[in-house]
Order: structure tokens, then C-alpha cells, then sequence
């Protein structure tokens, strides 16, 4: 279990590189995903409780099924589906956000999608704790978040 533990907090560790770092600066972090992190090495997760209780999936390799929406994940359809979801509060416990790379960000759809996508879970309120600015969906938004290995579009 503590082998376990301490490759959970690797893990998180790789997923959080500074960018830059300097006396006069403030610390920017970049999430990035994980190269162990695959769809052969996840474990299935159900989005809502990745959602309402990040740390306790956090450093995490894990697969979820949702519907993609911006730079977020939601449960269900519905979810997805509300004007402006981003900015629902009761949405934030609800969604998982997406650091994925530039070519998946760019195919985001602008309406819900059913997906498949795995990653290493973190925490907004884990990244900010530091003080660090950190870019991307914790920026702006608090709950949990998937750095993405992979993201697939449900046929």
C-alpha cells in the first residue's frame, strides 16, 4: 500500500511541470499528462465521484466515460448540454476538467460528445495551495481535473 502511496504521489509530481520560475516572476504551472498513464493501465472511475471527490482519486490513473463539452467533462448529456456550463457553480462538483494536448483542445466540441478518456486525476485547490499560477481550466474554475493521455470520441 505505501508503494503504492508513493508512486500515486509521482505520478501527481509528473503531472505538474513549472514553466518558468524566477525572483521577479510568479510560478507557472503547465499540467501534463503522464507517459505510463494509458488506456491499458487505467482504472475505470465513475465521473461524478472523480468530480465530487478529486482528492481522493488524485495521482490516479484512471479511464472515464462522459460527455466532453469545452475544456470539460460532465457526467451526463444534460449536464453538458447547459448554456454557459462552465460557469454553473453546481456544476463544479460535477465536472472534471481537461488538460489535454494542443490537438485534442483543438477539436473540442462545441456540443456535447460522448467520450472515453483517461488520465492522472488532480486537484484545482491542490495546484493553487502553492500559489502558483496555473493556466488552463484551474485557472478560473476549482474541483477536480484530468491531465489526458488520451481522449476518444464514442462512435
Amino acid at each position: 500500500m505505501l508503494a503504492r502511496a508513493a508512486s500515486a504521489l509521482l505520478i501527481l509530481a509528473a503531472a505538474t511541470a513549472p514553466l518558468s520560475a524566477t525572483a521577479d516572476e510568479a510560478v507557472v504551472l503547465r499540467v501534463k499528462p503522464t507517459k505510463a498513464c494509458t488506456a491499458k493501465a487505467a482504472t475505470p472511475a465513475d465521473l461524478g465521484e472523480v468530480a465530487y471527490a478529486p482528492d481522493a482519486f488524485a495521482g490516479r490513473c484512471v479511464s472515464l466515460q462522459g460527455y466532453w463539452r469545452d475544456v470539460a467533462v460532465y457526467p451526463t448529456r444534460a449536464e453538458a448540454a447547459q448554456p454557459d456550463a462552465l460557469s454553473i457553480p453546481f456544476l463544479d462538483r460535477r465536472r472534471v476538467g481537461l488538460y489535454a494536448s494542443a490537438k485534442d483542445e483543438a477539436r473540442a466540441p462545441a456540443a456535447p460528445a460522448a467520450v472515453h478518456v483517461v488520465g492522472v486525476v488532480g486537484s484545482c485547490a491542490t495546484l493553487l495551495a502553492g500559489g502558483a499560477d496555473v493556466t488552463g481550466y484551474c485557472h478560473d474554475k476549482a474541483g477536480a481535473y484530468l491531465a489526458v493521455s488520451g481522449i476518444s470520441l464514442d462512435k
